[in-house]
């Protein structure tokens, strides 16, 4: 048996493996020589590390700093004592001493965060003492009611105090009188 190893075919590979040669050794010298051109770069650069979240914008003193910090520690302090708009005006006198200082921007945020607390907590308050004031109204609607032996208009008001708190205890005392009111024998009911 012979060994055929220069095929027809194998030419082909021959030749395609010989210019792939060229172009590796033709690249590797490309690469080289624009490495050559280059200035030589310093192995370690030293990046400019990111300004903290708090810094002032350059070119402020410290005394501008201490009387903006100071101008925010008072908008704090008369915002948890509810005064809103004086907190806020204390907050533009710190913007004027130090324009875009991010402890304003921070200050700003959760002052009107406890506004918005403040404000939905007294809503909730009002809320509940105007339901109490309708509550009791409709109690004591319901108890002349029974007095006057109108249980259908006494059970028409229990119910809607029931829709309003159906726990309250002058509502639950009201209903229980409004059943035995209702269940005991009337003038009528004796004869």
């Amino acid at each position: 048996m012979a060994d055929d190893t220069h095929g027809p075919g194998n030419g082909l590979l021959y030749a395609l493996l010989g210019a792939l040669c060229v172009v590796v050794a033709g690249g590797g010298y490309y690469i080289y020589r624009n490495n050559q051109d280059l200035p030589s770069v310093p192995q370690a650069v030293q990046l400019p590390s990111p300004a903290p979240e708090h810094a002032a914008p350059a070119g402020r003193s410290a005394d501008q700093l201490a009387q903006a910090r100071s101008a925010i520690t008072d908008a704090r302090r008369l915002a948890a004592r509810g005064d809103f708009s004086g907190a806020e005006t204390a907050l533009q006198g710190a913007d004027r001493i130090v324009p875009g200082f991010a402890e304003t921007a921070t200050a700003r945020r959760e002052i009107a965060d406890l506004r918005t607390t403040r404000g939905d907590a007294r809503r909730d308050r009002a809320d509940q003492r105007r339901d109490a004031t309708h509550v009791a109204t409709l109690v004591d609607a319901a108890r002349k009611a029974i007095a006057r032996r109108d249980y259908a208009a006494a059970d028409r008001a229990l119910d809607e105090a029931e829709r309003i708190d159906a726990h309250d205890p002058a509502v639950v005392r009201t209903r229980n009188e409004l059943l035995e009111a209702a269940a005991r024998p009337g003038p009528r009911d004796q004869r």
